[in-house]
This record gives C-alpha cells, sequence and structure tokens, in this order.
C-alpha cells in the first residue's frame, strides 16, 4: 500500500509537469496566432523573410516559445534548487555538531519524505549525542566519587598505620583499636573495591545470561533468612507475603539473589530503628511482581530522579553507610532480565518495585 501511495503520488507529480508544459506551448502558439492576425495590418501574413529559412512570424513564435521555457525552467529549478539548498546548509551544521537544525520546506513528494527522513535522523543524532554527553558526565562523577570514598579510608589507614609503626601508641589497648580501625577501613575499600567490579562486569557481553529456570519464591526466602539476624540487630519487623507454590523465572541466579539483597540492605542501612518492612511476591501468567516496602523515613524528592546512578546516597555529604553502588547494581541486573526497577517514595513510605518477565 506504501509502495502504491509513493507510485501515484510521482505519477501525479509528472501529469502536473506535462500538463503545465503544454499549456507553455499551448499558450505560445494562441500568443502567435494572435500577433498573425492583428498586429501591423497583416504584416505577419506576408512572411517577411529575415534570414533564409526564416520569416518574422517565426522568430516571435521562437523567441516567445523560448521566453515561456525560460520562465517554466526557473520555476521548476526553483522548487528543486530552494530545497536542496536548504538540505545542503543543514548537512553542513550537522557536519559541525548543530543537530537543533530541522528542515521545513514545501516540495515534490521525493523532497518532502527527504526532508522527513532528514529531520528523523537529525533528531536521533541529537537524542544519542545528549545520551553521550549525559554519559560522559555521569563518568567523571562517578570518578571523582570514586576516588573521594577511596582516599577517606585509605587515608584513615595510612594515618593509623604510621602512628603504629612510629611507635607513638604506647598502650596495648590503644594499638587494638588502631587495628580495628585499620581493619574495618580495609573491609569498605573491599566492598567497595569488589561493588565496582560487580557494576563493570554487569556491562560485560560475556556475561552468562539468564538460561535457567529457578523458584524465585524460595529465592526471596533464602534472601530474608540471610538478613534475619541484621533486622533483629536494628529491632526491624519484616512481613513475608510470598506465595507457597513455586514461582518458576528464567534468572541467573547469583545476579538476582545479588540485587535482590541489594534491596533489602539498602532497606537496612538507611532507615531508623523499628522500621516495619514487607515484602511481597504476585504470581501472574505473563511476569511476576516482587515489592519491597517500608515506612522508614522516604527518599528525597531531589534524589529520585538518580537514586539508581552509581554512588548516589541519601546523604550529600557521602558519609553514610555503604558504597553508593547498590541500587545501580541492582538495577542493572533486573534490566538484565529483561526486567525493571521502579521506586514508588512518599514521605514514610518508600516502595521498590520488580517487574520480571516469566518468558
Amino acid at each position: 500500500m506504501i509502495l502504491m501511495g509513493k507510485k501515484r503520488k510521482l505519477f501525479n507529480t509528472m501529469i502536473t509537469a506535462y500538463i503545465l508544459f503544454t499549456l507553455t506551448v499551448g499558450v505560445t502558439n494562441s500568443i502567435v496566432a494572435y500577433l498573425d492576425d492583428h498586429v501591423g495590418a497583416g504584416i505577419l501574413k506576408k512572411s517577411i523573410v529575415l534570414l533564409p529559412g526564416l520569416s518574422l512570424n517565426s522568430l516571435i513564435e521562437i523567441a516567445i516559445f523560448a521566453l515561456s521555457v525560460y520562465l517554466y525552467s526557473r520555476w521548476t529549478s526553483k522548487r528543486i534548487t530552494g530545497p536542496l539548498e536548504k538540505i545542503t546548509d543543514a548537512i553542513q551544521k550537522m557536519r559541525k555538531g548543530e543537530f537543533t537544525q530541522r528542515l521545513r520546506f514545501k516540495a515534490d513528494y521525493e523532497l518532502t519524505l527527504i526532508q522527513e527522513h532528514f529531520n528523523e535522523m537529525v533528531a536521533h543524532l541529537e537524542k544519542t549525542e545528549a545520551e553521550k554527553n549525559k554519559a560522559e558526565q555521569s563518568k567523571q562523577r562517578m570518578l571523582l566519587d570514586l576516588s573521594h570514598d577511596l582516599k577517606t579510608p585509605i587515608t584513615t589507614i595510612q594515618g593509623y598505620a604510621m602512628a603504629l609503626q612510629m611507635g607513638v601508641v604506647d598502650s596495648p589497648e590503644k594499638q587494638r583499636r588502631y587495628l580495628e580501625m585499620i581493619y574495618n577501613k580495609s573491609v569498605i575499600v573491599t566492598a567497595l573495591v569488589e561493588d565496582m567490579f560487580q557494576l563493570a562486569t554487569l556491562d560485560s557481553p560475556d556475561l552468562p545470561s539468564a538460561e535457567e529456570q529457578e523458584d524465585l519464591a524460595e529465592l526471596i526466602r533464602q534472601i530474608a533468612i540471610a538478613h534475619f539476624d541484621q533486622f533483629e540487630q536494628k529491632k526491624f519487623t519484616l512481613d513475608l507475603k510470598i506465595p507457597s507454590h513455586r514461582v518458576m523465572v528464567q534468572m541467573n541466579r547469583n545476579l538476582l539473589y545479588r540485587a535482590l539483597s541489594n534491596l533489602l540492605s539498602n532497606t537496612l542501612k538507611h532507615n531508623p530503628e523499628g522500621t516495619e518492612v514487607a515484602l511481597s511476591l504476585t504470581d501472574t501468567d505473563e511476569a511476576v511482581l516482587l515489592q519491597v516496602m517500608d515506612n522508614g523515613i522516604g527518599i528525597a524528592e531531589e534524589l529520585k530522579e538518580r537514586i539508581f546512578q552509581p554512588f548516589v546516597r541519601g546523604d550529600e555529604a557521602r558519609t553514610g553507610e555503604g558504597t553508593g553502588l547498590g541500587l545501580a547494581i541492582a538495577k542493572k541486573a533486573v534490566e538484565l532480565h529483561g526486567g525493571k526497577l521502579l521506586l514508588k517514595s512518599e514521605p514514610g513510605k518508600t516502595v521498590f518495585e520488580v517487574i520480571l518477565p516469566k518468558n
């Protein structure tokens, strides 16, 4: 149907051009006939010969026809060269990196089609360039955050280690505390490096795909059990709403375990004692819906748009627990399973939703 429409428009364009050309010839003949009948008391009828084989009336006919052809040619060329000049100008601007240019002209079907495709291409390039710039800014910000998060514990480790090395720590108790501080800071550095490695691994094409059918309900139970002691220590209450039957989902088990575990860890780290947490799993024919809900402090409005970006934490001073990579890892891991990780937050309530397709 689309091809037939294009052919019909092209046919109509050719018919229009042919009619205009025919009208040009007809008008020329009419003018010559009028002059031949009315000008100079029949001077043209005498067929004055100016050159061998060329009379005055023939010369006038040729001149009028040439003028008509010239005017028609100028009109036709303007309809073609005008849009082409605009296309050329837009391409030159595009080569300079200006992707805001859009073509807007009226022309025949073919040039209008070029205009539409050009505008679509430039819009795509503009979007790609914006995403590239955003990714570059995110990369720069991530490197700055990484250097900050590594520098702080490493500087602390160096300070305590130097104090021990120089013998300025005189009591065994103080030595023990210094060594414990060094160990704790080294744990932070190790966790940060491991999370960075995990995040980089998720972008690798060699990452094993989700090829195995696993019971998601059982996986969630295991994650809840693994975090039970932390819930007890912070006096959290955990309400589990998991189907008793198996909920089979195609997954990379280790990767999905890490993603869902990060969601629970995030709830534990950033909420006060006594927070109520609900973990529910809903099974449908096409997908499963997992919700991690809490009635804690919520998430600040200005953080909602970038909460899944690396190194984003609730405290802008960057002094809170964790590496700031947990939610970024969780989001990428869920997306690698063809799913979505969404945030729904309001004061006093935070809900992370994981939607995973069954097929």
